[in-house]
């Protein structure tokens, strides 16, 4: 969001700015659950629109957001997979509950840029590699594949997960070596998405794939009776978690985000 006749945020205050429109919000029937996150890096405001169930962030001058769209949308031109596999993605960790960098996870842009890092490193590249691009698997297989390169190939304490260069970039040229999983932002290099990880979640995430895999990746015998459809099953948080629960232990227990103390809680 931007303010007319200001072109940049330089001397506006956001975190005042974002309060304010969080109680503006408040007062619109069509929405629930507004919440303003004035800790990130970038503060929002999170909201719901019940009628067409979509969850809403207002940021003020991200324009780093625009080069972020611009890019992932020239990748989904380069192979229609991408967008197929980047939303799968999106989705595993909604119902993984890992998929909320406000509560201690990652970003859904983040997981993202690790599918897109994926695609470059194959042995086969399929982006950005235009002459190289390999037409014969199908998006299931790919997907099961990602999973088997994160799990069994890439090293998270050596290198950084960087989709602007093909080679390797080591986590100790970036001076990230002390995190557990180091994804760099390509539009802000000194950035790292997942910086706000915690070594419990870090383990629950990488869990999560290891079971993404031996879900999506073994044939099922016989689907259990109780699922209306095989789909629901694949898509199962209990399935997918084995009925674990993510890390919560750094969260406010109001509001169940990250970055501040109960007392200081908006919604208290």
């Amino acid at each position: 969001m931007t303010i007319n006749g200001l072109e940049t945020a330089e001397g506006l205050d956001c975190i005042r700015t974002i309060e304010e429109l969080a109680r503006v919000l408040k007062k619109h029937s069509d929405l629930r659950n507004i919440l303003p996150i004035t800790t990130a890096k970038v503060p929002i405001v999170k909201s719901y629109h019940w009628r067409s169930g979509l969850e809403v962030d207002i940021c003020l001058y991200n324009t780093l957001a625009l080069h972020n769209t611009r890019l992932l949308f020239a990748y989904s031109a380069i192979d229609p997979r991408v967008k197929y596999l980047c939303y799968t993605m999106k989705v595993f960790a909604k119902i993984c509950d890992i998929g909320d960098a406000s509560r201690g996870s990652l970003s859904s842009y983040a997981y993202t840029l690790m599918v897109l890092y994926f695609l470059q490193q194959r042995k086969s590249p399929v982006i950005p590699v235009l002459q190289e691009i390999y037409k014969g698997e199908k998006k299931p297989e790919i997907f099961v594949d990602g999973w088997n390169f994160y799990i069994d190939d890439f090293d998270f304490k050596k290198h950084v997960i960087s989709i602007r260069r093909k080679s390797l970039l080591v986590t100790f040229k970036k001076q990230w070596t002390s995190k557990y999983i180091v994804i760099e932002d390509p539009f802000d290099l000194n950035r790292n998405l997942a910086a706000g990880l915690s070594r419990k979640m870090t383990n629950f995430i990488l869990k999560a794939f290891i079971n993404g895999r031996r879900v999506f990746g073994i044939p099922v015998k016989g689907f259990p009776k109780d699922y209306p459809s095989n789909m629901e099953y694949f898509f199962d948080p209990d399935v997918l978690t084995e009925g674990e629960l993510a890390p919560n232990d750094r969260c406010c227990r109001i509001c169940g985000k990250i970055g501040h103390f109960m007392k200081d809680c908006l919604l208290r």
